[in-house]
Formats: structure tokens, C-alpha cells, sequence
């Protein structure tokens, strides 16, 4: 990847963050960038060429930071809290929406390869988080009722409501992961 498209897709992740994909044009890149329109469609030919990059680029962060914690993180909490810290970090650095929260938002307004791609995220980080619960509850980590999965797709929406009330009260993303280190029985 050239110098300029890592610049334009770093500045577009940031917009998107702050705005929502559908917030932002190419005229919002260029200008900053000291680019114009054209240069933008150089190395993105359309917007949908642009959100496809985003998306297969958080993507490839989760899962080489995924697979960097397997290797130095044997606790299953210690990898959930990992993934908490992974979710909230844009929301505490700059009060933005995380990358999944930004797309399950506008899913809807996407064009249809990129909500291919967006569900393509979504479906490896609840296989992740079912996995780290399984491993957790076989190694006595964790006690819960209800399947490994259900408690995943549970803890994905809960961390992805968290950070939408953590706008209001930044202190009730701390009391929801305390209290969901009780739900599960972590210790």
C-alpha cells in the first residue's frame, strides 16, 4: 500500500468513527490531505472500494491482535478484558464509536458488499468470544448457565451498549465490566 492510500484510509477511519460512513465524502479526505477528488479515486475508485478497505482492515487488526494475545495470555478473563480494552480504546481516546458499533448503526445504509464484509467481522469476533468462553468454563474459569454462544452474542451487545452509555457517564463502562466479570463467574 502507497504512503497516500494509508493516508487516506487512516483519515477515513477516523471520519467514519466520528461520523458514520455516510458522514463523509471524498472532498472531507481530500482537502486535509491536501489531495484532490481524483487522487482519492486513484487509489479508491469508489466509496464502496474505500469501506470494503476499512472494513477488511479491522479485520485484519482483530485478528492479528487476537492471535497475539492467544499466544501471551493464557487467562480467559485476561483475554476478555483484552477485548474490552481493544472496543473501548477509540471511545477513550477521541469519544468515538468503536468500529462494530459504527457498523451494526448503519448496516442498514451500507451497500451490500461491505455488509457481506461487515458480517464477516462480526461473526469472527462472536466465534472468538464463544471460543475464549468455552476454553474459560472447561478450565474452570468461568461458571455460567446457557451455551458459550449465547453468553458471546450476550457480551458482544452488552460491551457495544456499554460504550453508547459511556458517552453520557464514562464511568458506567467500568461498573458494566465489573459486572460482568460477576455474571460470569470469572476468577
Amino acid at each position: 500500500m502507497s504512503d497516500t492510500a494509508r493516508q487516506i484510509l487512516n483519515l477515513a477511519e477516523a471520519l467514519w468513527l466520528e461520523r458514520g460512513f455516510n458522514g463523509f465524502s471524498y472532498q472531507h479526505l481530500a482537502e486535509p490531505l491536501g489531495l484532490k477528488n481524483a487522487a482519492i479515486h486513484y487509489h479508491y475508485p469508489g466509496k464502496v472500494d474505500l469501506g470494503l478497505a476499512l472494513i477488511a482492515r479491522f479485520r485484519r487488526r482483530f485478528l492479528r491482535q487476537a492471535g497475539q494475545i492467544e499466544l501471551t495470555c493464557p487467562d480467559p478473563w485476561g483475554k476478555l478484558e483484552w477485548y474490552v480494552e481493544l472496543i473501548t480504546h477509540q471511545y477513550a481516546e477521541d469519544e468515538r464509536i468503536c468500529p462494530t458499533g459504527m457498523l451494526a448503526a448503519e448496516l442498514a445504509t451500507l451497500p451490500a458488499p461491505m455488509q457481506a464484509e461487515a458480517r464477516l467481522l462480526m461473526t469472527e469476533l462472536y466465534e472468538w468470544c464463544a471460543a475464549v468462553l468455552r476454553d474459560g468454563v472447561e478450565r474452570g474459569h468461568f461458571r455460567f448457565a446457557g451455551r458459550a454462544e449465547d453468553k458471546a452474542a450476550l457480551i458482544l451487545a452488552t460491551l457495544q451498549g456499554a460504550l453508547q452509555l459511556a458517552r453520557f457517564d464514562a464511568r458506567w463502562l467500568g461498573d458494566i465490566l465489573k459486572q460482568l466479570r460477576l455474571d460470569l463467574g470469572a476468577r
